[in-house]
């Protein structure tokens, strides 16, 4: 056999491809979700999309929240009517025969989405009740081949989607399916004891193979590009979550997983984390995010349901949003015969105008750096500081605090032809604004900066008593370490396992003395006995984390003391001491109140070095 200098340098060429492909498979998002940060190259669609469509639709529409005489209170959710009424399977069986939605058009969906401002469409391809609103192979119990219609409406949906620009993403309840005997949830048909961490595991493992993981493989096969898979309702095990992002990614690498793919009250894996319903954090989080909220009441169709949302609440609370570095995915519910409800085109109908007139200062934004700001919200791109003014001052000015850079312009997004005047000192800006809100609900003031908005930092304040509350709130965090959020652990901190992982805080002393520090952390076992150390200043407390019990089982343990004589800002650090692979805890909180203040403010300070020493 011969070879020629070509031929050896395109094998040479072919190893360094195929090498490369396997390094970078290896480094694809969801190989090592708890490494998968918000910055990832696969959130970037995400992260400059911010506004979504939720579509719940299913065979649920089709009752709209009654069955047999039988009423879904409006403050239940309609699409849980089969388990809320206990409709036996037989029974909903023959409800799913009868859909047959001729008033779906899939391309009245993407346009409505499209000029509403929404960038990706969510859609029911599986919801509790197990019936596949797809052309579904695995099980004929599906919208093709149960009924009359006979049409596969996701295929059309993402269809439209490809040829009008937006993301097609599918919703898949992957643990719960009332219609399978071993899926979660329907105690009334079939003997399941299904207690939070109790249930027959082989007829479940038989459900998750049989159904949820064909039928996961088909969605992701069958309809293109997928931008995400949203999850819901979680796992029992860690590891069973783990199966379905490795499975979502094995068959599209760039597609994003919600965090419910997981245990609920355990570490959700998932390349960003949903909030609870309707949920938003009071402050930002580490990590990407995004709230589902519902337009009116429920999530699937019901003709009780009227209490609409305000398209001055759908706009304020997408920029409440995306001031605090999340996205909304704002769901509707179309009837059971496809059709969009007139309540939700009027309300669109005024979204999509005002999100068009100041999309500048919604996609492709980053969060709120000044913390609350009285009068609204803010967003920021490059040296832009878009100031979104929910109460229009009667004075006629917007006042900033805690800029520390040179402010070059100031104008109104909706006319950008006319210059505010603004003026300028160490304690704050001020925009000299029109008499009369140009906009509504929000009135967009755009400020252009020398460069990129530089931020003091937000400093935390003694209380009535002089006590300090360090939380995530007012956190700034370095490395690794993120604030976070778990629907049994709440907010916190973690992610950390090394001396560069920091959280820090600025804390504003009035009345110095000695403070005692109290920690509250949640630790699993492995975990027990890594070292922590808690800063200010020169001075320094070493702890040890302990074992609290099973996940985030939040426990307060006293820390040590710390003495500050004289009044003013300090930074206060913890950091893990060594490097481990392990995280480090999974912090709530950690609380300074005083015990004595020190002799120039009144106190006796006698015994310090005793108290110090405990």
């Amino acid at each position: 056999m011969k070879f020629s200098y070509a031929s050896l340098l395109i094998s040479f060429l072919l190893i360094i491809f195929f090498s490369d492909c396997r390094n970078q498979s290896e480094r694809a998002p969801g190989k090592n979700i708890s490494k998968q940060e918000p910055d990832g190259p696969n959130l970037d669609w995400f992260r400059e999309a911010k506004f979504g469509m939720f579509i719940h639709w299913g065979p649920y529409s089709c009752l709209a929240g009654e069955y047999n005489g039988r009423q879904v209170p409006v403050s239940q959710n309609a699409e849980w009517i089969m388990k809320n009424l206990t409709i036996p399977v037989n029974e909903y069986h023959e409800v799913a025969r009868k859909m047959n939605p001729l008033k779906f058009d899939a391309d009245e969906l993407v346009r409505l989405a499209k000029e509403t401002g929404m960038k990706y469409i969510v859609i029911t391809a599986k919801h509790h009740d197990g019936f596949a609103m797809y052309d579904s192979k695995v099980s004929d119990y599906n919208i093709v081949k149960w009924g009359s219609f006979g049409r596969d409406p996701l295929k059309e949906l993402s269809e439209a989607c490809a040829r009008h620009g937006i993301k097609f993403c599918f919703y898949y309840s992957h643990r719960e399916d009332w219609d399978h005997p071993g899926g979660y949830g329907n105690n009334w048909d079939y003997d399941n004891d299904w207690g939070s961490d109790l249930y027959n595991k082989a007829a479940f493992n038989k459900y998750l193979e049989e159904k949820a993981k064909p039928q996961l493989r088909e969605l992701l096969t069958n309809y293109g590009p997928v931008g995400l898979v949203w999850f819901d309702r979680g796992m029992y095990t860690p590891e069973q979550g783990m199966e379905f992002v490795r499975l979502v990614h094995d068959l599209q690498p760039a597609t994003l997983i919600n965090g419910r793919v997981g245990h609920y009250d355990q570490e959700l894996p998932g390349d960003y984390q949903s909030m609870a319903d309707n949920g938003m954090p009071p402050g930002g989080l580490g990590e990407y995010w995004e709230t589902p909220m519902t337009l009116n009441r429920t999530w699937g169709f019901s003709k009780f349901d009227t209490l609409w949302k305000s398209p001055e609440t759908v706009i304020t609370r997408l920029v409440e949003i995306v001031s605090r570095g999340g996205n909304f995915l704002l769901n509707i519910g179309p009837t059971g015969d496809g059709e969009i409800p007139e309540a939700t085109k009027r309300i669109f109908s005024e979204v999509g105008p005002w999100v068009s007139r100041n999309a500048e200062s919604i996609y492709g934004t980053t969060a709120n750096p000044f913390g609350e700001l009285p009068w609204g919200y803010c967003t920021v791109k490059g040296n832009r500081l878009y100031l979104h003014v929910r109460d229009w001052p009667s004075d006629g000015k917007i006042k900033l605090q805690g800029l520390k850079n040179q402010a070059n312009s100031a104008y109104l997004l909706k006319d950008q032809s006319e210059r505010l005047s603004f003026t300028c000192n160490e304690e704050q800006i001020v925009i000299q604004v029109p008499s009369v809100a140009p906009d509504k609900p929000l009135s967009v003031v755009v400020l252009e900066l020398n460069g990129a908005p530089v931020v003091a930092p937000r400093e935390v304040f003694q209380d009535e008593n002089g006590s300090l509350m360090l939380d995530y709130l007012t956190v700034k965090t370095t490395g690794k370490a993120v604030t976070r959020f778990n629907r049994k652990g709440g907010f916190h901190i973690s992610k950390w396992n090394g001396p560069d992982d920091i959280a820090e805080w600025m804390i504003k002393i009035n009345k110095p003395g000695i403070f005692k520090v109290n920690i509250t952390y949640a630790a699993n076992k492995e975990w027990d006995g890594e070292k922590y150390e808690i800063a200010a200043g020169n001075q320094v407390i070493r702890q040890s984390v302990v074992h609290t019990g099973d996940w985030y089982d939040y426990q307060e343990f006293p820390a040590g003391y710390l003495e500050f004589t004289e009044a003013g800002v300090i930074r206060l650090t913890i950091r893990p001491a060594d490097q481990s692979t392990t995280n480090l805890m999974y912090l709530k909180s950690i609380r300074l109140d005083p015990v004595k203040e020190t002799k120039r403010y009144g106190w006796s300070s006698s015994n310090t070095e005793s108290l110090l020493s405990d």
